[in-house]
C-alpha cells in the first residue's frame, strides 16, 4: 500500500475485549488488500490497542455505534474510537512487526516472511493483514494444542469447524488427520479467505467451507453426526449453540470449545454438562480457556 493515503481507526480496550473489537472490524467486509488489523499491549491486561488501517475513508460515528453495540452485547463498556488520515506508508510491512510465528503443540502458524518450520511440525501459512485471524490470539493457541493432543491419541474421520474465520482450525485438522473437513462461518468474506488459505496450504481439496448461521445449513445436516467439532467463538454464542452442537456430535465424539475468559468458563461448561457432555481436558492460555468435552 505504499504511496496510498490511508485511514487508521484506533480504539483502546481491556485485553478481554480485544476479540470483540477484532471481530467487529473483521465484519467490515475489507479484504487483505484494503485492510490491516493490528492488536497490541499498551498497559498489561488493563489496556490494549486495536488499529485497523483502510485505504478508503470511513465514518467514525458509524463505526463507533456498531462497535459499542457489539461490546454491549458481550457486557463490555462503551469506548471511543478515533479516525486519522495517515501519510503514505506500507502498512502491510508495518504489520509484520507485530505478526510473529505461533507454536502450539506440533503446529507452527507463520507468515511468508518467517523462517520455514521444521519438518516435524504441522505448518500453517497465514500472512499478516488477514482480517479474519492470523493465529495470534490465545484462544487459537489453546485450540491448536487441543487438536494436537487429540491427534496423538486417536483418529478423526468427520470433523466440523464452526466459526472458521481464516480457517486455521480447519487446516489444522486437515493436516493432523487424513480426513475431509467441513468448515462454516457466518461471514461470506471469511469463507472466501478460508478457501484461499486452504488452497495455499495444500489442503484445499480436503476442506469444504460454507456460509452458515450456526449449524443451519443442509450440508451440515447431511454430514452429521461429527466425531469432532471445534468452535472458537465467544461465550454467549457458545451457550446459545449448546443444544445444536451436542446434537450434531456423534456418540463418543469430542467438542473443542474456546473464545471465553476463565471467569466465563463455568457458565459455558454448565450449558454443555446439562446436555450430557463431560470435561476431558482444559487448556488455559493467559486469561483464556479452551475446553475439550466428550459425549457419552
Amino acid at each position: 500500500m505504499t504511496d496510498i493515503v490511508s485511514w487508521q481507526v484506533h480504539v483502546e480496550v481491556p485485553r478481554s475485549a480485544v476479540p470483540v473489537v477484532e471481530g467487529y472490524f473483521g465484519t467490515l467486509g475489507a479484504d487483505e488488500a484494503s485492510a490491516v488489523i493490528m492488536s497490541f499491549e499498551i498497559k498489561g491486561d488493563q489496556l490494549w490497542g486495536v488499529d485497523v488501517v483502510v485505504d478508503e475513508p470511513v465514518s467514525g460515528a458509524f463505526l463507533s455505534r456498531g462497535l459499542n453495540k457489539a461490546l454491549a452485547e458481550q457486557g463490555a463498556d462503551a469506548v471511543k474510537l478515533t479516525v486519522t488520515e495517515l501519510a503514505p506508508v506500507d502498512w502491510v510491512a508495518e504489520s509484520l512487526k507485530h505478526h510473529q510465528p505461533v507454536s502450539a503443540g506440533r503446529f507452527y502458524v507463520y507468515g511468508s516472511h518467517h523462517p520455514e518450520p521444521a519438518l516435524d511440525r504441522y505448518a500453517i501459512l497465514i500472512d499478516a493483514g488477514m482480517a479474519f485471524g492470523t493465529g495470534q490470539h490465545e484462544t487459537t493457541a489453546g485450540c491448536l494444542r487441543a487438536i494436537d493432543a487429540l491427534a496423538r491419541t486417536g483418529t478423526v474421520r468427520n470433523p466440523l469447524d464452526v466459526g472458521s474465520g481464516s480457517g486455521i482450525l480447519a487446516m489444522a485438522m486437515a493436516k493432523a488427520w487424513p480426513c475431509r473437513v467441513l468448515a462454516s462461518d457466518i461471514d461470506p468474506e471469511a469463507v472466501k479467505v478460508a478457501i484461499d488459505n486452504a488452497r495455499d496450504n495444500g489442503v484445499g481439496g480436503r476442506i469444504d467451507v460454507l456460509t452458515a448461521v450456526g449449524l443451519h445449513h443442509p450440508a451440515i445436516r447431511e454430514r452429521a453426526p461429527f466425531d469432532l467439532i471445534t468452535a472458537n467463538i465467544l461465550a454467549k454464542p457458545l451457550v446459545q449453540l449448546a443444544a445444536d452442537l451436542t446434537a450434531a456430535l456423534a456418540p463418543g465424539g469430542t467438542l473443542v470449545l474456546s473464545g471465553f475468559l476463565r471467569q466465563q468458563e463455568a457458565g459455558v461448561f454448565a450449558a454443555y454438562r446439562h446436555r450430557g457432555m463431560r470435561l476431558l481436558r482444559r487448556f488455559p492460555v493467559g486469561e483464556w480457556v479452551t475446553l475439550v468435552l466428550g459425549k457419552a
